[in-house]
């Protein structure tokens, strides 16, 4: 069997699986949050590259299999993914020469990279895509942390720095799509690890079409973090102030037609026997006072998901971990692994927070439209009703209505 769109999809869902239940935590960047980037970037570059839709298939496995094998081991980890991955293909039912190719793509990604054919050059490059990224600062740092958990290397700040400025060099993309998009970026990168090497605290010249900024990244970047924390920050209290003056409206609407109701139960009822004009208004307000009170409790009436979610879509960023409707039947243990996800990767863990305020924001759509439809059938319905009795009471008397005696 040739690899097709449910072998990718179970290949996701058993990495995931796999590297939640193996992975050793200290592994702060070879870890999911990676493996789904280079998951995209592969998806990118076969768009780019107009691989076809077999091949493409079987570099997503490849992609996903990768970096598996640092379950077991770091050095050499390329020949336990392949093993790993051959032998879950195997189990599949999948084709031989399938299979090799996808193993073969794995074990191309040792350092340094010397891909042979075209599917080896696209992984490669997919794994290496994170240098022109803009955050590649942060990836490095996280690489860093890891090297230093996992293989006890300490690094000053300048020994760092120079051994990615070397690395970024010497570093050549082997594709067309990749060296005519994503080079330039990645000479971007050098650049700022040579200016910062230079002088991280001075101001230099840029270009004339860039700005003239300050070098220093960790006290721009903090500021750019508060600025962004006091944002989310302010907005979720905003939207949480809203809502409880949502249902603190609500409240008050409930209760005063239920005060309606119980009057007009307990008096009006009685009367209606011998005061048969007063049923229609009577009907009316009642009908009124319990249409409100219907969209009332719509307003505060709660809604809540299956609280369920996947690996696989922790590994393509779908899940909003800050809504408790998400992960509430979840076990522990599953949604400490995501929250850790969450807490290395600051792009899923922003749009997470995005995420949140937009849902929060829709709740509280959903509460003012049902609260207004209901402050408008009490407003308009008991101006109706009022009306209403006074023509009855009208009809009434000139009908000839006589209390009786």
């Amino acid at each position: 069997m040739k690899i097709n769109t449910e072998i990718v999809r179970e290949s996701a869902r058993y990495v995931s699986d796999y590297l939640a239940r193996n992975l050793d935590s200290k592994f702060v960047y070879h870890n999911l949050s990676h493996t789904a980037y280079v998951v995209k970037a592969t998806e990118m570059l076969c768009d780019g590259m107009k691989v076809n839709n077999h091949q493409k298939k079987i570099l997503l496995v490849a992609a996903w299999f990768h970096d598996v094998g640092y379950t077991q081991q770091t050095d050499n980890h390329e020949t336990v993914g392949a093993s790993i991955a051959e032998k879950f293909l195997a189990g599949k039912d999948v084709d031989n020469d399938d299979i090799r190719m996808v193993t073969s793509c794995i074990h191309s990604t040792r350092c340094p990279q010397q891909p042979t054919d075209k599917l080896q050059q696209v992984l490669c490059d997919a794994d290496m895509m994170h240098l022109s990224d803009k955050a590649f600062m942060d990836a490095s740092t996280l690489l860093r942390t890891e090297w230093e958990l996992s293989k006890a290397r300490k690094y000053t700040d300048e020994e760092w720095r120079q051994l990615n400025i070397e690395f970024l060099s010497s570093h050549q993309y082997h594709t067309s799509y990749a060296t005519k998009n994503w080079g330039s970026h990645k000479n971007k990168n050098i650049k700022r690890l040579t200016r910062s090497e230079q002088d991280s605290k001075a101001l230099v010249k840029r270009d004339s079409v860039e700005l003239v900024a300050e070098l220093d990244p960790k006290k721009k970047k903090e500021r750019l973090e508060r600025g962004v924390e006091t944002l989310f920050r302010t907005a979720s209290s905003n939207h949480m102030k809203l809502s409880g003056m949502a249902d603190n409206k609500a409240h008050i609407l409930l209760s005063i037609n239920s005060i309606i109701i119980s009057i007009v139960l307990s008096v009006l009822a009685k009367k209606i026997i011998d005061a048969s004009f007063l049923l229609i208004p009577t009907i009316l307000l009642l009908s009124i006072s319990a249409a409100s009170i219907v969209f009332a409790v719509l307003t505060t009436k709660p809604k809540v998901s299956k609280g369920i979610f996947t690996m696989d879509q922790i590994a393509r960023r779908e899940v909003n971990l800050m809504f408790f409707g998400n992960f509430h039947s979840m076990g522990l243990d599953k949604y400490e692994w995501a929250v850790q996800e969450l807490m290395y990767d600051k792009e899923y863990l922003y749009k997470s927070m995005t995420k949140d305020l937009y849902f929060l924001g829709k709740v509280l759509a959903r509460k003012y439209h049902y609260l207004n439809i209901g402050y408008r059938i009490f407003m308009y319905g008991l101006i109706v009703s009022i009306i209403a009795f006074a023509v009855s009471f009208v009809i009434g008397v000139h009908g000839g209505y006589a209390a009786p005696q």
